[in-house]
């Protein structure tokens, strides 16, 4: 098996409980050849733990070694702050393969780019793990035929803090330089007044970029990866935003299969733990999935069938496996495309597909609450 050799751009929370874990137990596919971050000090540290001999502080430090070959690379996971396009367009250009986390893109202005840059040999990967969940597949399974009537998704979302105390991170950065954050912040800004215009509150911007791209993008993604993909979203609407968080998003649409949809996305600061449930009736019983913490490594997500027995009695089945971990698997594809061109599940064409979600939801909650975005959000 080819190990491939890869860098890592961005080194927080996902990036250390997530990522340099999973490449680390994946010896036999990856070899971390390259470690970047703004925060030198934080660069050390992941490269001293992991044994990484390539650190730097910036993309373009990296893609110079590369370039030069003074640290040759295969691939590189892209798990920055804000919109990951510009990373991409610069990566590709090097020759480079992509693992994007999301959000591959907060406009669809910088799609278009990275569109370009595929159709002229580069390869890039969305990182949507959930379409990578053995239980995601086997939904898939229980699903196949059925005409799904009514798919219903509620996201309980507490603090990223207490998500993520088994992980143990790093603190954060004292030492970056403000004009280099200022530098690599700068794209993410631009990308937002593509996509909502320039004037628009700073609130739902927030709102489009934290939660409804942040989060709820995930289960747009999903429902698309299950063949029900949201052709329209008639109704959005948000409420309970405090200082403490943005409170709670429900949205109203409908899915290329006819089935009717009800998103409740509620940011629950107390709450015990992470929970999403996802869950598709049809016209024979349901077919659910709760995933739990997304960092907690090989947690299970619960896959539930529920079906009629001959004899008219429920007959409800439970399945779980903890010996596969999507995010593994999503790696294990990325290294499939990287070697051989097996393409992922979700790219560029994908990742467009979802934006427009995102924005068409942004546009709802402008007619629910009174306020008119501008950019490519007012198309919508």
């Amino acid at each position: 098996m080819t190990r491939v050799r890869i860098g890592v751009l961005g080194l927080g929370a996902v990036t250390q409980s997530v990522h340099l874990p999973l490449l680390a137990r994946r010896w036999d596919l990856f070899e971390i050849a390259a470690v970047a971050d703004l925060s030198a000090e934080r660069t050390t540290t992941v490269a001293d733990r992991y044994g990484v001999a390539g650190r730097f502080t910036s993309r373009a430090d990296l893609v110079a070694a590369h370039t030069e070959g003074t640290c040759p690379l295969d691939a590189v996971l892209v798990a920055t702050t804000g919109t990951h396009g510009a990373d991409v367009i610069a990566l590709t250009d090097a020759g480079l393969a992509v693992l994007a986390e999301k959000p591959l893109a907060l406009a669809e202005t910088e799609i278009d780019a990275i569109d370009a840059a595929v159709a002229g040999g580069g390869r890039v990967q969305l990182g949507y793990m959930k379409e990578y969940d053995p239980a995601t597949a086997g939904a898939a399974r229980a699903l196949a035929g059925r005409q799904v009537r009514a798919v219903t998704v509620e996201i309980l979302h507490p603090t990223s803090g207490a998500q993520l105390q088994f992980a143990r991170l790093l603190p954060p950065a004292g030492d970056v330089d403000p004009v280099a954050l200022a530098t690599a912040v700068a794209p993410t800004t631009t990308a937002l007044d593509q996509a909502l215009g320039a004037d628009l509150d700073p609130r739902w911007r927030g709102l489009y970029e934290g939660v409804i791209i942040g989060s709820i993008v995930h289960d747009i993604s999903l429902l698309r990866h299950l063949g029900h993909p949201i052709t329209g979203v008639e109704s959005a609407a948000t409420w309970g935003a405090s200082d403490a968080g943005p409170g709670s998003v429900e949205v109203l649409g409908e899915l290329a299969s006819g089935a009717r949809l009800h998103l409740g996305w509620h940011f629950l600061p107390d709450y015990p733990d992470y929970r999403e449930t996802v869950t598709f009736h049809h016209e024979g019983g349901s077919v659910s999935l709760v995933f739990s913490v997304p960092y907690l490594l090989n947690a299970p997500t619960v896959l539930t069938v529920v079906s009629r027995g001959e004899d008219g009695a429920e007959i409800r089945s439970e399945h779980r496996s903890s010996q596969q971990e999507a995010f593994e698997n999503e790696l294990t594809a990325f290294h499939a495309l990287v070697t051989s061109g097996e393409q992922p599940f979700s790219g560029p064409v994908q990742g467009r597909a979802d934006l427009v979600v995102a924005q068409r939801i942004l546009a709802r909650l402008g007619q629910r609450h009174g306020f008119t975005p501008g950019g490519e959000s007012a198309a919508h």
